[in-house]
């Protein structure tokens, strides 16, 4: 049984296709149906409370971010129980159903995974989950995912970075509770600690160009 795909902006529907072509109703999915529609997909989706939903663009800068943050993370951990993952892996979070593709997922020691098919699976043990921002992305990182990523009784801490000015948002949980406490960082010359890692904010935006502030906008600021 084939499957055929198209979406809106809130949803994505599904066609089981034979030799005719059948609409299934717009529908609450399961994680098996998610599982096996994900495991054909030629793009990435991400599961939520049922609903089966697009990807975003990736960026330039955004790809760069990432690319900085591996490089960085990789040297730190080398010879440690760790393990880094970056936007090919997928967390699933049971509190919530949901399943997703964290920009890079921390993995303290022994990793735990949930088969979804035989050669599918998905961490749900991840010790910090970093995303990077984007203009379509900024609102579900900083509420919707957040509310069910601090669900995960394994996650330590949670970044969500900038990629349009130097600024990183950094949750970390307190003595294994269900508070956090709310940080940030907002200048070159300072470091982020992920694990037990002092990692420079300045590298991490290495060769990062930020967009320039319009004209009218630094009038504005200026009058």
């Amino acid at each position: 049984m084939a499957w055929t795909l198209f979406f809106d902006d809130f949803n994505v529907y599904l066609y089981k296709t034979s030799d005719t072509m059948t609409a299934v109703a717009k529908r609450r999915y399961t994680l098996e149906e998610y599982a096996e529609f994900e495991y054909h997909a030629e793009r990435r989706h991400y599961f939520y409370n049922g609903m089966i939903l697009p990807m975003g663009y990736t960026s330039r800068p955004h790809g760069k971010i990432i690319a900085n943050l591996m490089q960085l993370i990789k040297n730190a951990i080398e010879d440690l129980d760790y393990e880094v993952y970056s936007e090919a892996r997928i967390i699933h979070v049971p509190a919530c159903n949901l399943n997703y593709y964290p920009d890079i997922v921390f993995v303290k020691g022994e990793e735990q995974v949930q088969q979804l098919k035989p050669r599918m699976e998905a961490t749900i043990n991840p010790y910090a989950l970093i995303e990077v921002l984007s203009e379509t992305t900024a609102d579900n990182d900083k509420f919707d995912k957040w509310k069910c990523y601090r669900e995960i009784p394994s996650l330590q801490q949670y970044f969500m970075i900038s990629q349009t000015e130097c600024y990183i948002d950094i949750y970390n949980r307190i003595d294994n509770s269900h508070e956090w406490k709310n940080t940030y960082v907002n200048r070159m010359e300072q470091t982020i600690l992920i694990a037990e890692f002092d990692i420079s904010v300045a590298k991490i935006y290495k060769e990062v160009a930020f967009p320039k502030q319009s004209e009218s906008a630094t009038d504005e600021i200026v009058s």
